[in-house]
């Protein structure tokens, strides 16, 4: 399972990474959504693919692996409890190993390699140095009220706080202020004789803040479509973004190292700009390789079929549990 902030991935395989069910369902960080409403999310998505997998399927797992977002608030005793029980509901049997942190499937989900980095790019942003599959040092992924930088958050952030200035200022927007405008106060212009360029600008702000915060999130699709008009408002955006992500990799890694970097999270997975301008700035000097993430689910059931014995060394096992969604092998 794959159990992140928006979505809760689960999948069942055999050991040889056929797929026998699949379900979602909503967020499952104990930390952000609370302990019972991420066991909910949790037994939902487990029971569901469980019961896709065909009779007899409960009885027949023999390893578990949940890659949790949120991982930290496992510390809490009554929370582990919590989420433990909501495994037993879904019809697993726990053995206390099953949880580690969504940073680590995700990076699994993109090499068969046991050390490295993962930076996860979505909503929020984080780096993890990974140890032998394992949680090591970590930067950012402070939240969006003091980090996150490079997210999808922070990159909505900028782009709105572009769209005031220019909107303050009157005249022509930009293609990027136009379309942010467009999508926050559609239909909207500045009209009659009281009404100056800096009040419209202040009414785009109050729709925003209105708004949960977290939404500013939405915005960032905007700034790579913009980024590829030329918009150089964008284009300073982008690289922004791409160098603060690449600050949180570099603190985390020896300089000059050549373990794998595994990039995953809706900025890095969607947007080619941020990705591209972060690819030139992680290889420069080192040629380290940066690798994109595949199914992180596939990558959560690998782990569990190395548990049960499977060979880590089988490239061709990893690439059937780990291909991305959708993928049809043409």
């Amino acid at each position: 399972m794959d159990a992140g902030g928006t979505t809760t991935r689960a999948l069942v395989t055999t050991l040889t990474g056929e797929r026998r069910g699949e379900a979602r369902s909503g967020g499952a960080n104990p930390n952000t959504h609370g302990p019972e409403v991420a066991a909910e999310r949790l037994t939902e998505a487990i029971g569901s693919a469980l019961d896709r997998a065909g009779p007899g399927a409960r009885d027949a797992v023999a390893a578990s692996v949940v890659g949790l977002a949120g991982y930290s608030g496992l510390r809490d005793v009554s929370v582990r409890a919590r989420l433990d029980k909501a495994l037993a509901k879904a019809g697993l049997n726990p053995t206390g190993e099953e949880f580690s942190g969504d940073d680590t499937v995700a990076f699994a989900s993109g090499t068969s390699e046991r050390d490295g980095t993962i930076l996860i790019a979505g909503t929020g942003a984080i780096a993890t140095r990974i140890e032998a599959r394992t949680r090591g040092r970590s930067a950012d992924g402070m939240g969006w009220l003091i980090g996150d930088e490079g997210s999808a958050f922070w990159i909505g952030h900028q782009a709105a706080r572009e769209t005031a200035r220019q909107l303050s200022r009157g005249g022509d927007l930009s293609p990027l202020a136009r379309t942010v405008a467009k999508r926050v106060i559609p239909g909207q212009r500045p009209s009659g004789p009281d009404q100056w360029p800096e009040e419209h600008a202040r009414n785009f702000a109050r729709t925003l803040t209105a708004a949960p915060p977290i939404s500013l999130a939405e915005l960032a699709p905007l700034v790579s479509e913009a980024f590829l008009v030329g918009d150089p408002a964008a284009v300073v955006i982008v690289n922004a973004a791409a160098g603060h992500l690449a600050q949180s990799v570099h603190q985390v890694r020896v300089p000059g190292e050549h373990l794998p970097v595994v990039l995953s999270g809706g900025v890095l997975t969607r947007s080619g700009p941020v990705r591209e301008a972060l690819t030139h700035k992680l290889t420069m000097g080192t040629g380290a390789p940066v690798l994109l993430a595949g199914s992180t689910s596939g990558g959560a059931a690998w782990l569990a079929a190395l548990r049960a014995g499977a060979s880590e060394r089988d490239v061709d096992l990893h690439g059937a549990f780990t291909r991305p969604e959708g993928w049809s092998g043409d």
